[in-house]
This record gives C-alpha cells, sequence and structure tokens, in this order.
C-alpha cells in the first residue's frame, strides 16, 4: 500500500468508520439532533456544533496548505458562530459543510505528490505527512470530545 493511499484510508477511517481507536467522527455523530449539539454542559466549553464546524474549517485550511497556499484562520473561521437557535435546517448544513470538507480533503490528499510527502513544508520545522496526519489525529480527537460530550449530556454514543 503506497503511503498516499494509506493516508486516505485513515482519513476514511477517522471520519466514516473503523477507526482504530474508537468512533470514528460520523459513529459519534449519529443520532445527535440540533438540540444536542447546541447544548453547552461544561461552562467555557465547546459544543458538539462547534466541535463540527472548527473540524470542517481546519479541514480547508490543511487542503488549501496543501494545495501551496498560506490561508489566514480568523476566530471566526477556526470556530464559525452557530445559529442564534438551533433547528434541522441549520444542523444539516453543518453536516454537509463537514462532509464536503472532508471529501475535499480526502481528494487532495489523492492529488498531493508522494515523493513531496516527507519533505519539509515551507517556513516550518514539520513534514507534509505530519501535516495531513496531525488533520487525522486532529478528527479523532473531536470525534472523542463529542463522545464525552454526549455521555455529560445523557446521550452515550451506542
Amino acid at each position: 500500500m503506497s503511503e498516499r493511499t494509506r493516508l486516505i484510508d485513515l482519513a476514511d477511517r477517522a471520519y466514516k468508520a473503523n477507526a482504530w481507536c474508537g468512533g470514528s467522527m460520523l459513529e459519534v455523530l449519529h443520532g445527535v439532533t440540533p438540540a444536542l449539539a447546541f447544548k453547552r454542559p461544561i461552562k467555557g466549553g465547546k459544543t458538539i456544533w462547534e466541535l463540527v464546524e472548527h473540524l470542517a474549517s481546519w479541514n480547508i485550511v490543511v487542503t488549501q496548505r496543501m494545495q501551496g497556499e498560506t490561508p489566514t484562520v480568523p476566530p471566526e473561521f477556526n470556530f464559525p458562530p452557530m445559529p442564534a437557535k438551533p433547528s434541522p435546517k441549520a444542523w444539516q448544513a453543518t453536516l454537509k459543510r463537514l462532509a464536503a470538507s472532508h471529501a475535499l480533503f480526502r481528494r487532495e490528499i489523492g492529488r498531493f505528490p508522494e515523493a513531496k510527502l516527507g519533505r519539509r513544508r515551507p517556513k516550518t520545522r514539520m513534514t507534509w505527512s505530519v501535516l495531513i496526519y496531525g488533520q487525522v489525529e486532529h478528527c479523532l480527537w473531536h470525534a472523542a470530545q463529542i463522545a464525552l460530550l454526549r455521555r455529560v449530556l445523557g446521550k452515550p454514543v451506542r
């Protein structure tokens, strides 16, 4: 298996299913309602909704970096604001944004030159593969946070 194929597989496992460490993002989001996603059970903490929007933003940022861009990440893009009230339409838009951003990230991994993966990114101490693996880990990190938030809210992942 090529490194690029391995990265796509890991990105899909983290997002869709069969992650080694536990629930994938879609698995922990299964059954989350707009009202549940909107709740903030920990004062000063993030909501499920905010975490999903944040991950979608970073799928885009990492994709842009892989394309040679140097995107800025203002606070309103890092953690986009939630709507004033939860609604099925707004929650579906957030989930669609996450799906589209994952597809974009996945597609860019498939296009990325394999020979470049071990090279250092410009103006950083990090290689391209560390950036990509890091975004896969980022997805799993937030999936775990969502699983914990669900438990706190009395709606644990099955």
